[in-house]
């Protein structure tokens, strides 16, 4: 399933290391500024990439924004098992109907081996 958009941060290194992955699931990636609240309509769900399940505080307040209007929202831990993750997440997709996707991370994540598994796994 091809999601319509996928957004992704501007001026992010999580963002520019993402983007390949996001432009084979999604019919078009979109930059948004920094200043997420501003764009904040256009998403109907989110997609966080996290450490251990810890969330940077930045997420974290996006994150509250979604849940406080109930958009779809979904975390995947790139320390965890990947084929669970990546089955977990087309599963969220497909039951979501996500159109139109924020996707995000910390920046922090880039330096973690892990994110590769994710990037390459699903090509």
């Amino acid at each position: 399933m091809k999601i319509d958009k996928i957004y992704l941060k501007a001026s992010s290194k999580f963002s520019e290391r993402i983007a390949e992955w996001a432009s084979e699931r999604a019919k078009e990636v979109v930059t948004v500024s920094e200043k997420l609240h501003d764009s904040f309509d256009f998403f109907d769900s989110m997609l966080i990439f996290n450490e251990n399940q810890t969330l940077t505080k930045e997420v974290s307040d996006i994150k509250i924004l979604f849940d406080k209007q109930q958009k779809a929202v979904h975390k995947i831990d790139i320390n965890g098992t990947l084929m669970v993750g990546m089955s977990n997440l087309d599963l969220w997709a497909e039951q979501s109907k996500c159109k139109n996707l924020l996707l995000i991370g910390g920046d922090e994540l880039v330096k973690n081996h892990n994110l590769d598994r994710y990037i390459t796994a699903s090509k």
